[in-house]
């Protein structure tokens, strides 16, 4: 939701967004711990099971999530493929900010960098939680100024579960737009295997063409797997507080598999100085087909307390 309150610079380091560095591992009772590859990677783990990767080396155009696995262990997200180098696994972005692109990489319009400031990571209660700071930052001007919450949880039956939480403050006023690119959001870019699969939406949606768009609480993407014989997927969930909720989705198959939650799919946001644009998904990854009995039920779930679960 769209929060108007006063921002200055300071104000962000009295709130702590500014934190030490990451240990070079950080460990629980439970198995969850995190690894830093310092200045590259934050490897998340339970136990010897790879969970994602948290790629935030400031000389990329953004930080990201890449791999993210599903439960059997097996990556599920692509990151920088020939076609569309910018496309970068589990990724945040927007191709029109005061003007400016924050999502292609090589093409001709003036881009922006999402720099990464600082961390505050920890494993508290059985849940892993990565803090991030984060500038958006276009003609050497600061045009947002992102904290970034990830939060994972040990493996379940259901599958591999994150929340991703990105509070969006426009120092000076920002402009958020849509323009050519529908797809701007939360989005991710799947393994070739899987070009060409299949769509379910909360709706009950199977058509790509009518899922591309449609509003929903949940939307997924799933299909055969890079190991023979298995399938998989991943599902995004647009938690109730999101401004425009429930969000459209962008959904594709062809030429390749891709999809996104989508708030800016048919209109922008304004924000005066200030103010705080927050969205909050949920991700889950998993093995075999969706059930939307499943899927309802983990939303459910996740929405029943504040979303933290």
């Amino acid at each position: 939701m769209l929060t108007p309150k006063a921002f200055t610079w300071p104000d962000l380091t009295r709130r702590g967004f500014l934190f030490a560095a990451v240990s070079a591992a950080t460990r629980g009772v439970d198995g969850m711990r995190l690894e830093d590859t310092e200045g590259t990677k934050l490897s998340a783990y339970y136990g010897s099971r790879p969970l994602f990767e948290y790629r935030y080396d400031r000389s990329r155009p953004k930080p990201y999530i890449h791999p993210l696995f599903l439960p059997n262990g097996d990556p599920v997200t692509l990151d920088g493929p020939k076609d569309h180098v910018h496309h970068r696994g589990l990724m945040l972005a927007w191709s029109e900010l005061d003007g400016f692109d924050f999502w292609g990489e090589t093409n001709p319009a003036p881009h922006g960098q999402i720099v990464h400031q600082s961390f505050h990571n920890r494993v508290q209660n059985g849940k892993l939680e990565i803090v991030a700071l984060n500038h958006w930052v276009a003609d050497r001007e600061l045009r947002l100024v992102e904290r970034r919450t990830i939060l994972a949880r040990p493996p379940q039956a259901e599958g591999l579960w994150l929340e991703w939480v990105s509070e969006l403050t426009a120092p000076h006023g920002a402009s958020l737009q849509t323009g050519e690119h529908v797809y701007d959001g939360l989005g991710i870019r799947f393994i070739p295997s899987m070009d060409g699969a299949e769509v379910l939406n909360e709706r009950g949606t199977t058509s790509i063409e009518k899922a591309n768009g449609e509003q929903a609480r949940w939307c997924s993407y799933f299909g055969p797997l890079a190991r023979p014989g298995q399938s998989g997927g991943v599902a995004l969930f647009d938690h109730p507080s999101n401004p425009r909720h429930p969000t459209p989705f962008f959904v594709m198959n062809k030429p390749f598999g891709y999809l996104s939650a989508a708030p800016t799919f048919r209109g922008g946001f304004e924000l005066r100085s200030g103010e705080t644009l927050t969205f909050r998904w949920g991700v889950l990854s998993y093995l075999g087909r969706p059930e939307a009995a499943t899927l309802n039920h983990r939303f459910q779930q996740w929405t029943s307390r504040g979303g933290h679960r």
